[in-house]
């Protein structure tokens, strides 16, 4: 199992858990973030410290921060 942050571009995992604060957690399960959902890094290192996923057909800008509370496990 890694963090969601090391992920390198086009790599594609599976979300295993989301273990952040509960206003975070929910927030980020409401945008798709939950156990079982595939997500796929496209952009990192822009913005404030942000990297893009995709996520259920939506691409979502997230955190270095909160993506490093994001437990995944990669798919081959």
């Amino acid at each position: 199992m890694e963090n969601l942050n090391e992920l390198k571009i086009n790599e594609e995992a599976v979300i295993v858990s989301v273990n952040t604060g509960k206003d975070i957690k929910r927030r980020l399960m409401d945008i798709g973030f939950v156990k079982g959902e595939k997500v796929k890094l496209i952009l990192k290192n822009f913005g404030d410290n942000m990297r893009a996923y995709k996520i259920k057909n939506t691409i979502m800008a997230l955190r270095v921060k909160d993506s490093k509370n994001i437990l995944i496990k990669k798919l081959e």
